[in-house]
């Protein structure tokens, strides 16, 4: 019942969006916040993805917390509507990408690195003797 109820709210919004998948998509977005069947519809097939996504963020934070390299990011405020949300989006963007304490995409959770180390002398050796066999092929 949940495909064909997700196929019926598509078509619709396809057909209200007179072909436009963009003006559809964002249809289907701001129905699938107040309709659970739909949301549940749509969050199905990538459920496990979703949840293996979370417990990693997690995970990573707390053992970022566990070695003292981690602090909290400050937590937004819930939004009331979907709309009230959207008002500003652009500038908060805008303001989100910029300055110089923004994270990098993909590296919010991430550990801080722990610095060069040196390479071992398996590798150094491993190096000179790729550089000495470039160097008689050449001859």
């Amino acid at each position: 019942m949940t495909q064909s109820y997700l196929q019926q709210c598509v078509l619709e919004a396809l057909e209200k969006a007179k072909g436009n998948q963009t003006k559809a998509q964002k249809m289907i977005a701001l129905r699938a916040m107040e309709d659970f069947v739909l949301l549940q519809a749509l969050v199905k097939p990538h459920l496990t993805g979703l949840v293996a996504h979370a417990v990693g963020r997690i995970a990573i934070q707390q053992n970022a917390r566990k070695e003292g390299n981690y602090t909290d990011l400050p937590i937004k405020p819930i939004v009331k509507s979907v709309k009230q949300d959207m008002q500003g989006f652009g500038l908060d963007l805008l303001r989100a990408l910029g300055g110089p304490d923004v994270p990098k995409f993909g590296m919010e959770d991430a550990v801080p690195r722990l610095g060069k180390k040196q390479a071992s002398q398996q590798h150094v050796n491993a190096l000179h003797l790729i550089a000495n066999k470039a160097k008689a092929k050449k001859k």
